[in-house]
């Protein structure tokens, strides 16, 4: 007993030094939410909501006067609009007053900038030009300014942009050089894990599970639509069992979900394909179904095994 008393003087000592109040305390032992906290989701929602609106204002605007306007008021309206929010968010990040609104207005100067490019190459270029020199050329510039932004404030959402605009470069840039869109993906699909395990290591792994997810999607379809219908499909199954072993390795679930997904996916092609039009087609569909309810116990396993500290 007199352990406990000592233990509740340490804490009341703690909430006395550091302003904690007791319903914080109690909120966070129940694993509620504050009010503080409340009122901090609901401050992000509201200024999605408020970015959304702004961007929705923006594009009916330009919608109206579209036709009633010339080609350089077209790049003004588009790129100059997009280029206006990307500096005024970037004065808003250097006040903490307005840091809920940094984020969407970082998004509608992403949706806009990229635009006004290419609306400045329809206007003022020539046609004849390839247009994945064009696109290549636009969302490299764009990723090399979130590079630049996300090295001067380090935000997490520039660096989840700066991704965005990376990755569309380098297929544009490969599809430029006539390669095969089953290769585009794989490297794009390689380059998102690697990318992802790497960011997974910093303060910035938020955003780790939608790439990972992204990118063993990509991995997946693009491997299928390489190897489908040929001697190596099989190999499907290695890919995925690989990437399961990756999700666990780098502690992502979302990695292994998609993994799984696509290896149940695979399970049902084998058996329609091969086992459809047998006499034993009903007891096929019962070994695929075994087989997926052991693959998916054994994924709920290994989620398990995923410490809360390791997921990204």
């Amino acid at each position: 007993m007199s352990d406990k008393r000592e233990a509740l003087a340490e804490i009341a000592a703690l909430a006395e030094k550091h302003h904690i109040e007791p319903d914080e305390i109690a909120a966070y032992l129940s694993g509620t939410s504050s009010p503080e906290k409340d009122g901090a989701v609901l401050g992000r929602l509201l200024s999605y909501i408020g970015g959304a609106f702004v961007f929705s204002g923006v594009g009916l605007l330009i919608s109206f006067l579209w036709d009633d306007i010339g080609g350089a008021e077209r790049v003004i309206l588009t790129f100059g609009s997009g280029l206006a929010a990307f500096v005024l968010a970037m004065v808003c990040a250097r006040d903490p007053r307005h840091d809920k609104a940094v984020t969407p207005i970082f998004l509608v100067a992403a949706c806009l900038q990229p635009t006004g490019l290419f609306v400045f190459l329809d206007e003022f270029m020539p046609h004849s030009g390839d247009p994945e020199i064009a696109a290549t050329l636009v969302f490299g510039v764009l990723a090399l300014q979130q590079v630049l932004a996300f090295w001067a404030l380090k935000r997490t959402s520039l660096l989840f942009f700066a991704l965005v605009f990376w990755n569309a470069c380098l297929a544009a840039a490969m599809a430029g050089m006539d390669f095969d869109g089953e290769i585009v993906g794989l490297v794009l699909g390689i380059s998102m894990l690697c990318l992802s395990w790497g960011i997974g290591k910093t303060p910035h792994r938020v955003i780790v599970p939608f790439w990972y997810f992204a990118g063993g999607a990509v991995t997946l379809g693009s491997w299928w639509a390489l190897f489908e219908n040929t001697a190596l499909d099989l190999t499907f199954v290695g890919l995925g069992a690989l990437l399961v072993y990756v999700s666990i390795r780098t502690g992502s679930r979302s990695l292994l979900f998609v993994s799984i997904l696509g290896l149940l996916a695979y399970m049902s092609y084998f058996a329609w394909e091969y086992f459809a039009d047998m006499i034993g087609w009903p007891i096929a569909l019962i070994i695929v179904g075994l087989a997926m309810i052991g693959v998916t116990g054994w994924s709920v396993k290994l989620a398990k095994k995923i410490q809360p500290h390791q997921r990204p």
